[in-house]
């Protein structure tokens, strides 16, 4: 009996070591999907910010597109988050479910949101432990910008807020180009944090080319890879 009770501890053992080790594999890809920033990337990003101003013309009529009649395949790496603030920069993958966010940050696909060239509401979602670990230190009216389909685009933070994961007002359809970031909340939470921490930020200019447009005289013409 003792030789079984043995050899069943050893085997609880192991089956504890295999699945801490499949758990931490997963963390480091998660993880991995974070990059540092060299000081010359940001300031390769930062420059020409200064120049531009806190307030353009709205554009007149945008003909959005949403995310759910774009050709994207689950999975796939589409975007690069960038972060000048903190100095790192996240890849961004299609879909927001969680074999998506494993790999990184995830781009939610819904007949209310679009790409950022969609002209509409852009929401990214990223676990607080992985990748989305140092958003807590941005504040209001830092600069985030998105690399998409060949064009950078560069957003101001609005507003920073706190709310709870049934809250429908977060994922909705906007007129105007917007950028909405989510994780949950508290940071330093074990186990399945129970809020949400959200970051809106608003479309100052796109970029494509070497050329910077405005953000009233964008040409929302969908020029992305769409449906037929």
């Amino acid at each position: 009996m003792f030789v079984v009770n043995r050899w069943i501890g050893i085997c609880f053992i192991l089956a504890g070591v295999i699945i801490g080790s499949f758990n931490y594999v997963e963390w480091r890809v998660g993880r991995s999907a974070a990059k540092e920033m060299t000081k010359d990337e940001i300031k390769q990003y930062k420059e020409g910010d200064e120049q531009v101003q806190a307030k353009f013309p709205e554009s007149n009529i945008i003909e959005q597109k949403p995310s759910s009649q774009v050709h994207h395949i689950q999975g796939e790496k589409v975007a690069m988050l960038v972060v000048p603030t903190v100095g790192q920069k996240f890849s961004v993958y299609w879909g927001a479910d969680q074999k998506v966010l494993k790999k990184g940050v995830g781009m939610y696909i819904s007949p209310f949101t679009t790409t950022p060239n969609g002209g509409g509401h852009t929401v990214l979602s990223g676990h607080r432990d992985t990748v989305f670990y140092r958003l807590d230190e941005l504040k209001e009216n830092e600069i985030l910008k998105l690399e998409y389909a060949g064009s950078l685009f560069t957003y101001k933070i609005k507003k920073i807020w706190i709310t709870d994961p049934q809250d429908r007002t977060v994922i909705v359809e906007k007129e105007a180009p917007t950028l909405t970031i989510t994780t949950c909340y508290p940071f330093n939470y074990v186990g399945n944090a129970p809020k949400r921490y959200i970051i809106e930020a608003d479309l100052l200019y796109k970029k494509e080319s070497g050329k910077t447009v405005l953000k009233g005289n964008i040409n929302w013409g969908y020029n992305g890879t769409s449906a037929s």
